[in-house]
């Protein structure tokens, strides 16, 4: 087993170094009248190279959250989460720039998802904390009442787009016209997977559920590479994390997840109610 475990770890390693910066997520939501009971869902499919993950509970200064972290088994980092007040935001890298640029460009001193999770209830307050936009990367945060999808780009400069009554969606590259130069090489799986996510969220199927929204996750309609749940390259889908965020309730979260690098096609799987995510401080 020890023998098994070495040879599936040198073998994530190998793909941490070979593979290209092509990281990658599809975020997609609902708001408003799609949503079966009302309400939003946001949902995160997280690609990345085969690595160690964890689902985890942290606070801030004022609110409980439970997050997605990746990483290694000495430093992971928050890719995502919902707090005790009802709020989501979920992140993907900026990947049409080059990683040595995107470091270039400036980053906030403090995890903008952090912060947020931990001391922010509404989408309103999450927007007035400018300070932790920085740094190219796309956002999609989302309360009971809406959600937006935000692209940063260089030196604080950034767009939102906001619904409260309709879908969203966003991938790799950026979408706004006014940040259209930052697109230095838009991969073809960017493209293919934001036209698919939105292709299913134009069909006719609302309102719908956590459950119908998170199995878009699933699709493999585009291949290995291209498909919303990739499997088989050298970056892979490494977990679905989707919330559903009610007006005067706690949120419902469903996850399925790859805890280490090698166990792909074998996630756990799990759902929890507001009640159970959160229960009462003792």
């Amino acid at each position: 087993m020890k023998s098994f475990r070495k040879k599936a770890l040198a073998l994530a390693l190998a793909l941490a170094v070979s593979a290209p910066s092509a990281m990658a997520c599809t975020l997609w939501g609902a708001s408003g009248s799609p949503v079966q009971g009302g309400g939003t869902i946001l949902v995160k499919n997280r690609d990345w190279r085969p690595q160690y993950q964890e689902m985890r509970y942290g606070k801030g200064k004022l609110y409980r959250y439970y997050g997605l972290y990746g990483g290694d088994e000495k430093k992971m980092f928050l890719r995502g989460g919902v707090n005790e007040k009802g709020l989501a935001v979920f992140s993907a890298a900026a990947s049409v720039i080059p990683k040595k640029e995107r470091k270039e460009m400036g980053h906030a001193k403090k995890s903008a998802l952090r912060e947020i999770l931990g001391n922010c209830a509404t989408v309103e307050e999450a927007l007035e904390k400018a300070e932790y936009f920085k740094g190219p990367e796309f956002l999609m945060i989302a309360d009971a009442r809406s959600m937006v999808s935000m692209e940063i780009g260089a030196e604080g400069a950034y767009q939102i787009k906001r619904v409260n009554n309709g879908t969203l969606a966003h991938t790799n590259h950026y979408l706004s016209p006014d940040f259209g130069a930052l697109n230095r090489k838009v991969r073809p799986t960017t493209t293919k997977r934001l036209s698919r996510i939105e292709e299913l969220l134009s069909e006719d199927h609302a309102p719908w559920t956590l459950w119908d929204l998170t199995a878009f996750g699933e699709d493999r309609s585009g291949g290995p590479d291209d498909s919303i749940w990739r499997q088989g390259g050298k970056v892979e889908t490494l977990a679905t994390f989707g919330v559903w965020l009610h007006e005067d309730a706690l949120p419902d979260i469903y996850v399925k997840v790859r805890y280490n690098p090698w166990d792909g096609g074998h996630e756990d799987v799990y759902e929890l109610e507001g009640k159970d995510l959160f229960p009462p401080e003792k």
